[in-house]
């Protein structure tokens, strides 16, 4: 009797020891196929940071400013600079 006793611990502690290893292979591919998927969102958000960067640096060139400054507010040169100096 105590032969059979141990048999079946050892079998249920296998098939326990099996089981743990199958729940802990997927976790695995779970969290992998997460990782995955983070890394893509943070590759389309390094590109968009990129292209903002670049559309910042192009919206505040002098140019840009200058010509936006006529076109969307109306503003131009003044025609009579006068210089005043204070002592």
């Amino acid at each position: 009797m105590n032969g059979k006793l141990w048999l079946s611990l050892l079998l249920t502690l296998v098939l326990g020891s099996a089981l743990t290893v199958i729940y802990v292979k997927h976790q695995s591919q779970v969290l992998f196929a997460e990782l995955r998927s983070l890394q893509k969102q943070q590759d389309r958000q390094v590109i968009e940071w990129g292209r903002l960067q670049l559309q910042n640096t192009t919206l505040a060139t002098h140019s840009n400013v200058e010509s936006r400054a006529r076109k969307d507010l109306q503003m131009r040169l003044p025609e009579n600079v006068e210089l005043v100096r204070l002592q």
